[in-house]
Parts: C-alpha cells; sequence; structure tokens
C-alpha cells in the first residue's frame, strides 16, 4: 500500500494542554478511555473534569461505558454550552430512543464549525457513530469535511467506525483503517478495529491474524485479548480462548463487567461449573446483573442439570427488561423444556417466540440450535426439518454437513423426497464425500425397491463401493451394500454377480444368514 503523509496532529490532547492541564495524565486517560478502561480512565479526569470542558465530556463518555447513563447525562450538563458536552447529551438522546432530538442538536453542533476547527464536526459525528439511532451516511460526510482541515489518524479510525455501519461501506473501513495503522501511535488500536471488522464478517482467522498484530504493536491494550478469546472460540481453540481471556484480566481493569467477560468466556470455552460458580461468586458480593443468569442457566443445560437450568432461566425472564431478551434465551429454554415429555407444545411456543424475536437476516444460528436440539432427541423429521431450512437459505453460515445431515435425518423420517433433495445437493457441491452415496443408495431402496426389483439403488451403491475398496472400517455398510447388490442379482438372474456379492458378505461374516440365503438361492438357479 502507498504510504501517505499526515499532519499529526492528536487533537484532543493539544486542545487538553492548552488548558494548562497535565498532559502525561490527560494523555493516560484517554489512552485508558481508548482501551475501554473506562474507571481508570474515570478516576484520573473527575479531579480535573471540574474546571474544564473537554475533560468533563471524557468523564461522561467513561461513565456511559460503565452503564451510569443518569450520571452521565448530569456530568454533560455542567457545560451545556461546549460542542463537546453537547455531543455527549446527543449519544444519550440517541440511546433513549429520542433520534428526532439527536439529529438536531448534531446539526447544531456542526454548524459551529468554523475554517479551521474542525472538532465542532468530529463530535457531531461521533454523536451518531458510537450510539444507534443517527444516519451513519451523515457521520461520513461530517468526518470527511473534517479531514479536509486536518487529515489525522484519529479521525480517520472514526470515520472508519461510520463506514463499518453502511451496508457495503467494509471496504472503506478498512481503508480508513489501514491509513491509521500508518501512524505510529495508532498501529495496536487500527490492527484491533481491522480485527472487528473481519471478526463480524465471521472470518476468523483474518481476525486472530489482526488481533495477534494489535498487541504486538502494544502488549498493554486489552481489547485484542478479550477479542481474542472470542475469536478461537469461535475457531474450537477452547484453552487458548479461556488463556486469552485470562490476559485480558491482568490487563483491564477487572471491573465487574470485565469479571463477567472473564465468566462468559468460561462459559464459551466448555468450562461450565467454572462459569456458574464464577458468576454465583459475583451475585453473593451484590454484584447482580439480570443477564448472568443467561450464563449460569446455559451451563447448567450443558451440565444437563435440567431442573436448575429451567430455574435460572425463570430468573432471568423475571429480572431482565424484556427488550433485552435475547432470540436464545426463548430457544435454550425451549431445549430444557423438551427434557420433558409433557412440555413439547410449551417448547416449540418458546422456540417460536425466539424466532420471532430475532431480527437478524442471518437466522442459521438458531436454526442450527433447534436441528441439534431435536438430533439429541432423536426426532428425526424436525432436525431434518430446520437443517433443510439452513440449506436453503443460500447463506454463507451453512456448514459442510448441513445437507448431509438434512438427507439422512429425512432418509431416517421417512421423508425420502426431501432425502433425495438434501442428499443430491450434498453430492453436487461435495462429490467426494462417499457417505452420501451410500445413504443416497439406501433413501432408493427404501422409497422404490425393497423388494430388489428394480435396482433402484445399484447405481449409487456401487459408486460408493468404488469410493471404500472394501475399507474394513466399513464392513457393517459394506454388508447392506452386497445384501442389496446380491439380492438385486439374483432377481435379474444374473448368478455372476449374485456368487461375487454373497462371496464378499461371507468374508465378512460366515455367519451372516442373508448371505447363506442367497448361496442357496444361487445353488438353485440354471
Amino acid at each position: 500500500m502507498k504510504r501517505i503523509s499526515f499532519k499529526i496532529v492528536c487533537s484532543l490532547f493539544a486542545l487538553l494542554a492548552l488548558q494548562d492541564l497535565k498532559a502525561q495524565t490527560i494523555e493516560d486517560a484517554l489512552k485508558y478511555f481508548k482501551y475501554e478502561r473506562y474507571a481508570s480512565a474515570k478516576a484520573i479526569l473527575e479531579p480535573i473534569s471540574a474546571g474544564n470542558a473537554l475533560a468533563n465530556y471524557y468523564l461522561g463518555l467513561c461513565q456511559i461505558g460503565l452503564d451510569k447513563k443518569e450520571e452521565a447525562k448530569a456530568t454533560f450538563q455542567k457545560f451545556p454550552d461546549d460542542v463537546a458536552n453537547q455531543s455527549g447529551i446527543a449519544r444519550l438522546m440517541f440511546m433513549e430512543g429520542k433520534a428526532n432530538d439527536g439529529k438536531t442538536l448534531v446539526a447544531k453542533i456542526a454548524s459551529k464549525a468554523k475554517k479551521k476547527d474542525y472538532m465542532p464536526l468530529k463530535f457531531a459525528a461521533d454523536a451518531i457513530t458510537y450510539s444507534q439511532g443517527g444516519d451513519p451516511n451523515e457521520a461520513v460526510a461530517l468526518y470527511k469535511r473534517a479531514l479536509a482541515i486536518n487529515r489525522n489518524a484519529d479521525l480517520l479510525l472514526s470515520i472508519g467506525d461510520a463506514y463499518r455501519k453502511i451496508q457495503g461501506g467494509g471496504g472503506d473501513a478498512m481503508t480508513s483503517y489501514e491509513y491509521a495503522e500508518e501512524v505510529e501511535a495508532f498501529k495496536s488500536i487500527a490492527n484491533y478495529k481491522m480485527g472487528n471488522h473481519w471478526y463480524a464478517a465471521k472470518n476468523y482467522d483474518s481476525a486472530l491474524a489482526k488481533y495477534a498484530k494489535a498487541s504486538l504493536y502494544d502488549d498493554k491494550n486489552p481489547l485484542p485479548y478479550r477479542d481474542l478469546a472470542n475469536a478461537y472460540y469461535k475457531v474450537g481453540k477452547y484453552s487458548i480462548s479461556k488463556d486469552n481471556i485470562e490476559k485480558y484480566l491482568k490487563l483491564s481493569d477487572n471491573s465487574i463487567e470485565d469479571q463477567i467477560q472473564y465468566a462468559n468466556t468460561l462459559y464459551q470455552a466448555r468450562e461450565y461449573k467454572m462459569a456458574i460458580d464464577k458468576m454465583n461468586e459475583l451475585i453473593s458480593k451484590g454484584s447482580e446483573r439480570p443477564y448472568m443468569y443467561r450464563v449460569i442457566g446455559y451451563s447448567q443445560y450443558e451440565m444437563k442439570d435440567y431442573v436448575a437450568a429451567k430455574n435460572s432461566l425463570d430468573m432471568l425472564f423475571k429480572k431482565q427488561e424484556t427488550s433485552k431478551i435475547i432470540p436464545l434465551d426463548y430457544i435454550n429454554y425451549g431445549k430444557i423444556l423438551m427434557q420433558d415429555s409433557t412440555k413439547t407444545a410449551e417448547a416449540n411456543m418458546n422456540f417460536d417466540k425466539g424466532l420471532a424475536i430475532d431480527t437478524s437476516e442471518d437466522k442459521n444460528y438458531i436454526y442450527r440450535e433447534l436441528a441439534e436440539a431435536f438430533k439429541t432427541k432423536e426426532d428425526y423429521k424436525s432436525a431434518a426439518k430446520w437443517y433443510s431450512k439452513i440449506v436453503d437459505s443460500g447463506l454463507p453460515t451453512i456448514q459442510s454437513l448441513d445437507a448431509w445431515w438434512a438427507g439422512v435425518l429425512s432418509y431416517f423420517a421417512g421423508d425420502y423426497p426431501q432425502a433425495e433433495i438434501m442428499l443430491n445437493k450434498m453430492a453436487a457441491k461435495y462429490p467426494d464425500y462417499k457417505s452420501t452415496y451410500f445413504y443416497l443408495a439406501r433413501n432408493k431402496v427404501g422409497s422404490a425397491d425393497k423388494d430388489f426389483q428394480n435396482g433402484a439403488g445399484v447405481e449409487p451403491y456401487k459408486k460408493w463401493l468404488g469410493m471404500v475398496n472394501d475399507d474394513p472400517a466399513e464392513n457393517d455398510n459394506l454388508k447392506k451394500a452386497y445384501s442389496y447388490l446380491g439380492n438385486v442379482a439374483v432377481a435379474k438372474g444374473n448368478k455372476e454377480e449374485a456368487i461375487m456379492y454373497s462371496t464378499k458378505m461371507n468374508a465378512i461374516d460366515p455367519n451372516d444368514g442373508t448371505a447363506k440365503y442367497l448361496m442357496q438361492i444361487i445353488a438353485a438357479m440354471k
């Protein structure tokens, strides 16, 4: 990538320095803020915020980060005419669902920008970018105006964040982050944000690489370790996931929220008892959050303690705001209810609730939860239905065996037409997956040739046999194939093939009744 030169002005630091503050102390506070160490940043900012509007603004942002919105509102109101603090108020308006009020205030802030003073533009754009309800396209336009005045890495990171909120804006976001990465002081956070981009795109290997670079550039940055933990979980490396969240805890403020994150990762790393114990420890210390019962209940479900799991999720539904109940809460509650055969209808009602509140375009993660739950309960018809929905979605989150499971489970459920459709899809996409042809053969036999008269299963069975090459590990399935092919050969009067397949069966199991029967029939054949 071609390098560009910047007018590297860390404007926030400069503005603070102009107001006779201790630059190093403020720099530490802003670095803590950037690394989401809100409690540490707050401790530095509180003593100096009374006499400085910008320090006050960042104090308010730290309070938002600590989920103390009412405190933040009171903080911002201490400097009602200051554009930075007005930006904080605008953020809160968006967070409270007052989008029109937020937009009006953003426009007022932006209008205060002067010829060389781009900061009102940045503050206005930040209010949109780092909350919900505003138009990210408007934020991008404001950042562009600011960049035209002062092209610096801080603005490039922010415009990258705004681009990520726009459909199709990922490429522009990455370009902005890459430019910001050219500035030494921003290398760690730029790589971290690039990692977030890849993580959101479910490209976990690329996310891991960027998070690793972020840690390399600044080993005091806790954020990559937190998200490395999530990314390693996504690629199935659970112990490494746990190691990284422990590194994160050492570098973070180790706040209640950080410890909750640790417990969440313990759950993801399948350390279910540790996750339960950690959440219960925090609750016993007076740090209860309603969503803690989610991790406790999910973990108890995985440990097959279904009564306790139901009680924990009942507590979640009782204590958590309805708007903060997530689709998986209903899905997992339904899975718990499924363990009681008298509660099937109630379980299905909860599955419907979970799907109804899931607004994402890609629901495959829920479909897979349902498919696997029904498969475990040996309800093959229902499991096949959900696997088929995944396959029919056509989305990138389809996994390699989804069509196979949809086909095989449809076969076991006796839905031969659906099994044929799904297994053929599997064969078309993964032609080298041997087992597909075995079940295509079984499905054709089950649907059209139980009496061995038309040979519907001959072609797929022979294709499968050519792929497994009489592998002894496949002996049980080989016997099924030889039995069918031998019976078809007898029905068609093909004595040579009948002898071949019965001999192969006899070699696997001399006591096999079908092989002996075929030998008797063959002996009587002319």
